[in-house]
């Protein structure tokens, strides 16, 4: 039978009887549904929580002070792992140089969390090293990952992830290390170790599958040699956990240093899906004595509840909704034509919602010339919740107008009567009518005696003939 490292055990262990002790401490001060953020205790020092489905930011605190990541900088040494690795059953090398550290008197660095793996061990697969990195936090797989893909250098993998941070947006991150031991040059922010995990889960082939396995079976070394298992150092994610197992948890990672305190971040995917991050959690009360339990657990159990019971799905504005109207001129079949949404607009807003606090302005065309086609844009609406703007949106016709041909030109005509040059053009028209009816009336009186003059020389001719 195949066993697990007695260091697992022994945290297993502890992290029931801490979990007991946290949430009966917890369930004493108010049930998870009373739980408020905006009035109870967050301990974390940095947090930032958002709905991944709508990309609201439900709860953000200290989100961009420069904080510690402990071993929660390893979800980055997982990303260049896995990204990097076309073939994760290929074997690693596993040189004493990845584990020298730890030996070297570094309070820092002593009595580190591991994978059991052993210096020289020949049978490990990149597969073998990326769980033992994510569940039990190896910092010793860190290493190996670092080794190995860095080409023998591990400074070319500490590039590679700081690279990474600065492609996907990250302005308060740098990393020194691969495994998050406390250096003064590797350090995150909660906002950018959110880019990173959001990154990690939704872009990274395997990642998500790694980091939400709760037990692995690793091969076989001396100290083992019929292999054994790790686990998740995530309560969140143990079925086995009657206190801290979380319905819809998965992943994601934990850390924890003096320096740091209790990290840790988590994805739940329920109705919504949420990912959350907290940094600095407190390992010590005022006496400087170790908390028997752990706060940053307390922290996502409480605000999951409070997300999930507070939050829904609402249609804010509904495309048939009638918004206002516009004036048409010559217009066919209508002088006016109403505007509407162009799309449904919803949005994550707190169940017991006062309407009154959601405001709709607008912008318009006062009038505007048929014809009109339906879906013209013709507005343009703010969704405004307590005074901030959430969305932007296009108003547009709901139906057709067609252009009156009889009535536009009427209006034309209407409209240059006052014109200079139209009196001008109509003066000489008048002049030129008046110089045509003289000029024809002299012409018709020429005419006229012409024909006169020309019927008394034929009556004169006539009557000479007859005589």
């Amino acid at each position: 039978m195949k066993k697990s490292p007695r260091i697992f055990a022994a945290a297993v262990c502890l992290s029931v009887i801490a979990s007991v002790i946290s949430l009966t401490a917890f369930a004493e001060e108010g049930s998870s549904s009373d739980f408020d953020p905006a009035s109870d205790t967050v301990w974390s020092e940095a947090v930032y929580m958002v709905n991944t489905d709508t990309g609201d930011v439900v709860y953000k605190k200290n989100e961009n002070k420069k904080m510690y990541p402990a071993s929660t900088a390893k979800i980055m040494t997982a990303i260049i792992a896995l990204e990097s690795v076309r073939d994760w059953y290929e074997k690693v090398e596993v040189p004493y140089e990845c584990f020298d550290e730890f030996y070297s008197g570094d309070p820092n660095k002593t009595d580190v969390s591991n994978a059991a793996i052993e210096p020289l061990q020949d049978n490990l697969t990149y597969r073998d090293v990326i769980y033992g990195l994510m569940l039990p936090s190896g910092c010793e797989a860190a290493n190996i990952l670092a080794y190995n893909i860095g080409g023998g250098d591990m400074n070319k993998f500490f590039d590679m992830m700081n690279a990474k941070a600065k492609e996907l947006g990250c302005t308060g991150t740098h990393f020194s290390d691969a495994h998050g031991l406390f250096e003064e040059e590797t350090y995150t922010t909660a906002k950018d170790l959110y880019l990173i995990t959001e990154y990690a889960l939704t872009q990274v082939p395997h990642f998500t599958e790694v980091c939400s396995t709760y037990e692995y079976e690793m091969p076989a070394n001396s100290t083992y040699p019929d292999g054994y298992y790790i686990y998740s150092t995530v309560s969140l994610i143990n079925p086995g956990n009657p206190y801290y197992y979380y319905e819809g948890a998965y992943g994601v990672k934990t850390g924890t240093t003096d320096q740091s305190g209790r990290c840790l971040v988590s994805a739940v995917r329920r109705q919504f899906n949420y990912v959350l991050v907290t940094l600095g959690a407190p390992q010590y009360d005022k006496d400087g004595e170790p908390y028997e339990y752990s706060y940053n657990m307390v922290d996502h159990v409480n605000l999951y509840n409070w997300a999930f019971d507070t939050f829904a799905m609402m249609t804010v504005v509904n495309k048939e909704e009638r918004i206002t109207e516009v004036e048409v001129d010559y217009g066919e079949n209508a002088s006016h034509v109403v505007l509407t949404p162009k799309d449904d607009y919803t949005a994550l807003l707190p169940k017991d919602i006062d309407k009154s606090n959601i405001q709709k302005t607008f912008k318009k065309y006062d009038h505007i010339t048929a014809p009109v086609n339906k879906g013209d844009v013709l507005g343009v609406m703010d969704v405004k919740y307590r005074g901030e703007t959430i969305a932007t949106m296009n108003l547009i016709a709901d139906s057709d107008v067609s252009l009156s041909q009889i009535d536009f030109y009427i209006e034309r005509i209407k409209s240059q009567l006052g014109q200079t040059w139209f009196k001008l053009s109509l003066a000489l028209f008048v002049i030129l009518v008046i110089c045509f009816i003289v000029t024809h009336t002299v012409e018709n009186s020429k005419r006229r005696k012409a024909a006169e003059n020309e019927k008394k020389r034929f009556e004169n001719y006539a009557a000479h003939r007859k005589h």
